[in-house]
């Protein structure tokens, strides 16, 4: 359909060749393929019969629209770039194909293909003739600039031959990384005195005991050294067992690694 319509706009006089014919509905009118998941058919969408100078930014825009609605960072510029050089290769029966989340968009069709790929990155490079330079200007150009672009976002351009004829163009980014959440701030140390401390370290040391041993073993009375403990508890450093026995928990081994 698009080499017919592209030869009936050279073919008529020069001075009507910028005039924009109508291109008649057939099977072979571009689609867009759009996966939403890896497990699911795709949503396929035929793109509108329209003027060929506005079927680049039909196809272009269509896209991208849909392509952004699934999480894509490729560019609008990109796209159109690619799918305009295709015109310029006298492109048939296009498909293209929207995949991980927007991130690759494959554009295939059924023209004659691209020859020598290596030269279509060069710029300036063009297969188009005085013809058909005259019909779209801006040729040899615009897959240079697409593959600069892409590489930029550390993303990749690649033309493959399609199975049996034609052209197939990837455009990939890599995932858009997850947002990770911040991560939590440090709670402060708390100011505990230093006989707190030691009761810590002896908690660590001598397993679950009661506030009596404590208070043996730093020549305290037994109810300073349960005020103590019980402050301890308040802090998370502390928990209470059977028989008011306390243990240190994981917050004061944490307290302790810091402060020691």
């Amino acid at each position: 359909m698009f080499v017919d319509e592209i030869r009936q706009q050279l073919q008529r006089d020069p001075a009507e060749s910028d005039a924009a014919a109508p291109i008649s509905h057939d099977e072979t009118a571009p689609r867009i393929a759009v996966y939403d998941s890896v497990t699911a058919p795709p949503r396929v969408l035929s793109v509108p019969d329209t003027h060929l100078p506005d079927l680049i930014d039909a196809l272009a825009s269509k896209t991208y629209d849909l392509a952004r609605q699934q999480g894509s960072r490729l560019p609008y510029t990109v796209l159109r770039e690619v799918i305009e050089n295709l015109i310029h290769a006298w492109f048939s029966d296009v498909v293209i194909t929207i995949l991980d989340d927007g991130n690759t968009i494959r554009i295939a069709d059924r023209g004659p293909g691209i020859g020598d790929k290596a030269k279509a990155f060069r710029p300036g490079f063009s297969t188009a003739g005085p013809e058909l330079k005259r019909f779209i200007k801006g040729v040899g150009s615009g897959l240079p600039i697409a593959k600069e672009s892409l590489g930029l976002m550390e993303g990749m351009l690649d033309i493959e031959d399609n199975l049996g004829q034609g052209t197939v163009v990837t455009l990939k980014l890599p995932p858009t990384p997850a947002v990770q959440p911040p991560a939590p701030s440090p709670r402060p140390l708390a100011d505990l005195s230093e006989r707190q401390l030691k009761m810590l370290s002896l908690l660590l040391e001598l397993g679950p005991v009661g506030p009596s041993r404590i208070g043996r073993e730093l020549s305290i009375s037994a109810s300073t050294s349960y005020r103590d403990l019980v402050a301890l508890e308040a802090l998370g450093m502390v928990a209470s067992g059977a028989g008011g026995r306390r243990s240190i928990t994981k917050d004061g081994l944490h307290y302790l690694d810091r402060v020691l």
